[in-house]
């Protein structure tokens, strides 16, 4: 039960997330949600099952598709110049 109301209240607090202007506090909030997913995604596996985890990842990559192609992009970035 406790991982039904995390993952609650997780969708919530994104969706408020995404209502707010795209400044500062936007871009906080979203990296705090995205940092906490792994939590939430742990919770959710272990009260629901592999299943129930693929679908939260499913929809942590739908919310998140922009910051995260850009958080890989900076990554080979600093592979390739290190490399």
């Amino acid at each position: 039960m406790t991982a039904l109301f995390t993952a609650a209240i997780w969708a919530i607090m994104a969706n408020m997330t995404a209502l707010l202007p795209h400044g500062r506090l936007h871009w906080n909030m979203g990296r705090l949600l995205v940092l906490s997913s792994p939590v939430i995604l742990w919770l959710v596996g272990r009260d629901f099952g592999w299943l129930a985890m693929v679908v939260f990842v499913v929809v942590i990559i739908s919310l998140f598709r922009i910051p995260l192609g850009h958080m890989v992009r900076q990554l080979r970035e600093k592979m390739r110049g290190h490399g």
